[in-house]
């Protein structure tokens, strides 16, 4: 005797409510990784502004 019993119905809604869960979490994932790759590319700009900065102010002296 089997307590299992399967439905045909609730195997697709399964797979739905999974591919809901993997793009909730994809969705998390990346605007975790958003926040460090804005801040990352903040301080390359900063610090491209600042050689960019400092090599006109050489060569307008020289």
């Amino acid at each position: 005797m089997s307590t299992f019993t399967e439905n045909n119905t609730g195997t697709s809604s399964g797979t739905s409510f999974w591919k809901i869960v993997a793009i909730v979490i994809a969705i998390l994932v990346v605007v975790s990784l958003i926040g460090p790759i804005v801040k990352a590319v903040f301080w390359i700009g900063l610090f491209a502004l600042a050689v960019v900065g400092a090599y006109s102010i050489f060569k307008a002296k020289s």
